[in-house]
């Protein structure tokens, strides 16, 4: 993670049993699988595949059976991620983290001003390789905090 980075407010608790299935993490298996996630202690990393630039770090603590998000950041060095929402980025964060870590159902987070002529499925599959059905940021609600 570079030193430019944005602190998201993303907020979430997992059980022992979610965090033990996060802790296994993602190795890409083909051209169509574009994160790379792994644990290292309680600091979960999200890479993209092709390139191995690190676009999130999440920071877990553990308080009794659960563990909970600590901290979130983002990576904003602009030569290596153009990102720079930060709502967007911690609603794609748990997107990223409910679906693809914990085979879950989220919607994905498409983000404002994306044109709507734009084929469906096509930025969310090139975000995370994925087919889950889009809804817009606008009409429906895409984290919840506590």
């Amino acid at each position: 993670m570079p030193q430019e980075t944005a602190v998201l407010s993303y907020r979430a608790e997992f059980s022992s049993q979610e965090f033990e299935t996060i802790s296994l993490g993602l190795v890409p298996q083909e051209m169509e699988d574009k994160w790379f996630i792994y644990l290292e202690g309680t600091t979960l990393y999200l890479h993209r595949s092709w390139t191995g630039i690190c676009v999130y770090e999440v920071e877990f603590q553990e308080s009794g059976m659960k563990y909970t998000v600590h901290r979130a950041l983002a990576n904003r060095d602009q030569t290596q991620y153009q990102g720079s929402d930060d709502a967007y980025d911690a609603a794609l964060l748990h997107f990223l983290i409910s679906n693809l870590l914990l085979d879950k159902q989220v919607a994905f987070p498409v983000a404002r001003g994306l044109s709507k002529e734009a084929p469906k499925g096509v930025f969310q599959h090139h975000i995370s390789g994925t087919a889950y059905e889009e809804k817009t940021m606008e009409t429906k609600p895409w984290w919840k905090f506590w």
